[in-house]
């Protein structure tokens, strides 16, 4: 999940879903709340930290850490010097993760609801144009943060993607690879307030409208797709070199199965 979090395009939400894990992070996110706090002030250590699902956390987010910090720089490097590759695998990961389970579509009237609702977000994503600003205030950081988290808990939505249309994407990348603990302070901040507010939302539709909300998601994932090839003519990729379209493309498939083998364990 921290890998996809860096690359834009692809979202953790996606790869908690085909993991399937992503019920559980959406609970155990949800029970940071005034009970938990109540809970820390009587000092019932056991009781908060079984509430939040602690362990199930804490792994999680220390390997998305470790991913986030390890890989920043060589996501960098691979999406510069491999394009081609780099977005091929991308598409390709992302068109074959919504024919397996949970993703996997059922035909019905919910499921043409959530495709119209997903393409309604899309459009918006569409004529956004995306742009890299050379000064950001902490106050924008901080929003960048708020919006961008939302792909953790919402499928098909890229963070890093949201972060290329702000303007914020290499600035951010490059604080967490030179460690730059004010600029990722002031971000973690905005997405964690962005986390909490919006994962509420979203297990209340889990729990109340599960097959809309899994039609949305699969309409993020295969409409999001185009957007990785943004600024790029179909010509000018059929005109190069096809072999790191195709290897590109086979990675993607293959990793999809293996995180579809992960998830069964």
């Amino acid at each position: 999940m921290g890998i996809a979090e860096v690359i834009p395009g692809i979202s953790g939400g996606t790869v908690a879903l085909i993991l399937g894990v992503y019920e559980r992070l959406i609970k155990a996110i949800s029970n940071f709340d005034y009970e938990l706090i109540h809970l820390l002030l009587e000092r019932k250590l056991n009781l908060a930290w079984s509430r939040i699902d602690g362990n199930f956390i804490s792994i999680l987010f220390m390997g998305m850490l470790l991913s986030i910090y390890s890989l920043s720089a060589f996501i960098l490097l691979t999406m510069d010097a491999y394009p081609l590759a780099f977005k091929s695998f991308l598409s390709s990961l992302l068109f074959c993760s919504v024919f397996i389970e949970p993703l996997k579509p059922k035909l019905s009237r919910s499921f043409f609801i959530g495709l119209i609702i997903s393409l309604i977000i899309c459009s918006f994503l569409y004529v956004m144009p995306s742009r890299e600003m050379i000064s950001i205030g902490p106050w924008y950081l901080f929003f960048s943060g708020f919006f961008a988290v939302t792909a953790l808990v919402v499928p098909g939505i890229s963070g890093s993607f949201i972060l290329l249309l702000l303007g914020t994407y290499s600035f951010v990348l490059g604080a967490v690879r030179d460690l730059d603990m004010e600029i990722i302070l002031i971000f973690l901040s905005g997405a964690v307030m962005g986390l909490l507010s919006i994962v509420r939302v979203i297990k209340l539709l889990y729990e109340k409208q599960q097959a809309l909300l899994l039609s949305v998601f699969f309409g993020l994932i295969i409409f999001c797709i185009p957007l990785i090839w943004q600024n790029q003519s179909m010509d000018i990729i059929y005109a190069s070199d096809p072999q790191p379209f195709f290897i590109g493309s086979f990675l993607g498939v293959v990793l999809v199965l293996f995180f579809k083998y992960l998830g069964k364990g």
